[in-house]
């Protein structure tokens, strides 16, 4: 693992280091971050990567928990909250394993949703990009209340295989943003307890 910057990018204010094995910010990064609710929360982002959409949530005013699972990623987000002076709890591990059983207004997640390429499996983007079997885990963590939580926002894809999106039968959801892209269409869902009509 390496913390060498391989790109400096600027977004809404923010200066974000993207360190190499760290994704970087997309179009999928930004259709969340464009949508983080407005209204001040106590907010946990799953799979900060760069931090970029914690830190833009915490600079809406909300009070901002950042997790993943890749040290890299926990390293650079820390180091670009840092740089933006702009205060987050960062924290390394898998999904709600570092804040089991906390308590957060909204979660935020943009998973690995295409399916399995070319890319070997340990490579950090592959991890980043192309495992959906992580959204399903995601899924079953907000229906067994891993954390408690009211409201949740998962970013998908038409290419992410639907056998991964299967507990969203157990909740209610509805997709509140869209953005089409050359070969698919992603999908931001807000997701409630309780299930669809």
């Amino acid at each position: 693992m390496g913390t060498a910057v391989r790109n400096v990018i600027r977004y809404k204010g923010l200066k974000i280091a993207v360190f190499e094995n760290v994704y970087e910010p997309a179009e999928d990064t930004y259709l969340l971050a464009e949508n983080i609710p407005r209204e001040p929360t106590r907010l946990l982002e799953i799979g900060t990567g760069t931090g970029i959409v914690a830190l833009t949530a915490a600079r809406l005013g909300h009070d901002v928990t950042a997790t993943d699972v890749n040290p890299a990623a926990t390293a650079c987000a820390r180091w670009n909250a840092r740089i933006n002076r702009t205060p987050i709890d960062v924290r390394e591990g898998d999904l709600f394993e570092p804040v089991r059983g906390e308590t957060y207004d909204v979660v935020l997640f943009n998973p690995p949703y295409l399916p399995p390429s070319e890319l070997p499996e340990d490579d950090p983007i592959h991890a980043a990009t192309e495992d959906p079997t992580v959204i399903r885990r995601f899924l079953r963590g907000l229906i067994d209340r891993e954390v408690e939580w009211k409201k949740a926002y998962l970013v998908v894809s038409t290419l992410t295989p639907d056998e991964h999106l299967r507990p969203l039968r157990h909740l209610h959801h509805r997709t509140v943003a869209t953005r089409r892209l050359f070969f698919e269409e992603l999908r931001l869902l807000e997701i409630t307890r309780g299930k669809n009509p």
